[in-house]
């Protein structure tokens, strides 16, 4: 279960960031849900979106500025991956994340992370890297090739748990 559609992260000491979820109410169902584009990576936020139910966008402010997008997908597709583990019901696959260019290395991402693993403490978490396979590892995050051509698809990251 998600908290509000507005959530701050808990101050544990690191900086404090909050989580909106961005409702594309009125809108085209497949209109974006972000109406600016710059800083971000041309063609992720900016494409259409198709339906909205599965799907979830979540603005990511730090002291009013936005800072970072998510998009969460509640379809995880997972099978054509060697050795992955069983998903469940618990299953929530992080699309996209993205930090805006200009904040970037501040470790922001890292924290987007965890308040999203905050927000959805009964959920695992997983993730397909964009070239940012680094990141994720250092997070200590399970990687998942594909069995048979690995080139031409994205690595899978599973977030550490049962």
């Amino acid at each position: 279960m998600s908290c509000c559609a507005t959530c701050a992260v808990p101050d544990n000491g690191a900086m404090k960031l909050e989580l909106v979820t961005v409702q594309r109410g009125g809108r085209s169902k497949y209109a974006a849900p972000f109406d600016d584009h710059c800083g971000y990576t041309p063609g992720w936020w900016n494409r259409p979106m198709g339906e909205g139910d599965r799907t979830q966008f979540i603005q990511v402010l730090r002291d009013g500025p936005e800072v970072a997008r998510v998009e969460l997908d509640e379809v995880v597709g997972i099978d054509h991956y060697a050795r992955v583990p069983p998903r469940g019901e618990r299953a929530l696959e992080i699309q996209f994340i993205e930090v805006k260019d200009e904040e970037r290395r501040l470790g922001i991402g890292t924290e987007v992370v965890r308040a999203l693993i905050a927000r959805y403490p009964n959920r695992r978490l997983f993730a397909y890297s964009e070239g940012g396979d680094g990141f994720w590892s250092s997070l200590g995050w399970e990687r998942y090739e594909h069995p048979t051509e690995p080139k031409f698809y994205r690595p899978l990251f599973i977030q550490p748990g049962d």
